[in-house]
């Protein structure tokens, strides 16, 4: 539940971004704003309550500006090591760096939710930085990764020591993928040499090329993408689900229902197989696996036997990374 949200509130910030006007952009070959990411904050901490603290850096403009952080689950990690470090160690006045958003409530000061806070930070010392992949470009000597909030791009080397976050599990350059968020140490040169690799909070993700071709974790599928007369992106339903190892099947009163394939992992308790249900010209809507529902914003339609839903609404459903 509380990851759909977000997700649903990062889409509609993306979607807001995506919105300027086109006086903005009188030249086709300028850049398109880069999709926000977690928003970087730096100062000293004074605790608000046992999961909340106030950020400020005692400036009054740029990086530092004053900002509300509520903790939640957000890991709180060594500058230098990356290992974990106790939350209640956390003292007034200490000074850490605190990754938060994008979503932001409209508050003076602002308030958000901690993806990541960082502290131990020795004087004079280069913080790695936090970054959300948007598209990756993976081969044996490199990682060429695009991320949230930077039209720039960051290249891996394949010598970089990567780590998971909290498991033994082995990661290399194939995992850093759209949808995953890694913590990085550069060298003086700004070469990333360490990179943290954040479990993966998606079932996988889709991206949809200008000729309409969708791809599924990077494989294009058989059929292509339809675009509403008002800008929608739609995809085939079937087509994403089964690339994903994931069943449908068709309901009267409930349209396409997507289901657990037989080989993906279920959470426990599981008390139904259905992921989503979405019903031409009717409701889409999320099925939690305790059988409770939410419906979903967006389109359903079918044609020549096919049955398109809307992008967003397919990427919140099924927890699918939208990757550039």
């Amino acid at each position: 539940m509380k990851k759909r949200i977000l997700q649903c509130l990062s889409l509609i910030l993306c979607a807001a971004m995506l919105a300027i006007p086109a006086a903005a952009a009188e030249t086709a070959d300028e850049e398109a704003p880069a999709r926000l990411g977690p928003a970087a904050y730096w100062g000293t901490v004074t605790w608000m309550d046992e999961d909340t603290f106030l950020l400020d850096s005692g400036k009054e403009d740029g990086l530092g500006d004053a900002v509300v952080v509520h903790v939640g689950d957000a890991p709180y990690l060594d500058a230098v090591t990356g290992n974990t470090l106790n939350l209640e160690t956390l003292e007034d006045g200490d000074a850490v760096y605190a990754w938060v958003g994008p979503a932001m409530a409209l508050s003076l000061p602002p308030q958000s939710t901690a993806s990541l806070i960082v502290g131990n930070i020795p004087a004079d010392y280069a913080v790695p930085q936090y970054y959300e992949i948007t598209s990756s470009t993976v081969t044996e000597e490199s990682a060429v990764l695009h991320v949230a909030g930077s039209n720039d791009t960051i290249t891996v080397p394949a010598s970089a020591k990567l780590t998971p976050y909290l498991t033994k599990n082995i990661v290399t350059l194939a995992d850093l993928r759209p949808g995953a968020r890694i913590l990085v140490w550069s060298d003086s040169k700004g070469t990333p040499e360490k990179v943290l690799v954040f479990a993966y909070g998606y079932r996988g993700y889709i991206s949809v090329a200008e000729d309409g071709v969708v791809s599924v974790n990077g494989q294009s599928t058989t059929q292509k993408a339809k675009t509403t007369a008002d800008g929608d992106t739609l995809l085939p339903i079937r087509a994403v689900a089964e690339a994903l190892g994931m069943s449908v099947s068709w309901d009267a009163k409930q349209g396409a229902v997507v289901s657990y394939g037989d080989d993906m992992v279920k959470p426990a308790p599981l008390t139904t197989e259905t992921l989503m249900t979405a019903m031409p010209g009717g409701a889409i809507a999320a099925v939690n696996s305790d059988g409770t529902t939410e419906e979903v914003y967006g389109t359903c339609v079918k044609e020549a036997g096919v049955t398109y839903v809307s992008r967003s609404a397919l990427a919140q459903a099924l927890d699918l990374y939208l990757a550039d």
